[in-house]
């Protein structure tokens, strides 16, 4: 097990405790964010990067992804303050034990889902605008990365065509050894 693979893993159990612990309606809520925010960021980020040039010393690489993460993370937070309040109010019923149970169990389940989704994305454009030969050798090394891949590879579709060229620049990574 690599040092990213344990990054991953460590992340991963923070979304699914926190699903787990916040209950199914938030992370619903939070999952429901996280497609969002992809679907927002992706459409953006390019443009927010522009203004993010100088704090990142000229490199658009870098200005891009996080701008990216920057969009990402503050429309699923919006999103996920919405589904907050619901949840708040559905917290008055779920004082019944079977829907207490049933809450928490369908909260960690979709925190995971959640987690695989947001860490799998994030690899997906990193890999796209950070090409330092320390990340891809991280990247191709670890295991858990590239299941994640796989599972980030699904939103791909909701990104503008200037990322979609993804996929095929990770298999040539992983042909050529590059």
């Amino acid at each position: 097990m690599t040092l990213l693979d344990l990054i991953l893993v460590l992340i991963i159990f923070f979304f699914t405790s926190t699903g787990f612990w916040c209950g199914l309606i938030h992370a619903l809520g939070a999952l429901v964010g996280t497609i969002a925010g992809v679907l927002v960021a992706g459409h953006y980020f390019e443009t927010f990067a522009v203004k993010l040039l100088g704090l990142s010393m000229g490199n658009a690489g870098v200005a891009k992804v996080v701008a990216f993460i920057l969009i990402f993370l503050v429309v699923s937070r919006l999103v996920g303050f919405v589904f907050w309040i619901i949840n708040k109010m559905f917290n008055v019923i779920a004082k019944i034990p079977v829907l207490k149970s049933f809450n928490h169990i369908g909260g960690g389940i979709l925190g995971f889902a959640e987690g695989v989704i947001v860490t799998g994305i994030a690899l997906v454009m990193a890999g796209k605008y950070i090409t330092t030969g320390w990340f891809v050798d991280a990247v191709a090394a670890s295991q858990v990365a590239q299941w994640l891949l796989k599972y980030g590879q699904i939103l791909v579709p909701l990104l503008p065509t200037s990322v979609k060229d993804i996929r095929s620049i990770w298999e040539q990574r992983a042909i050529y050894g590059l």
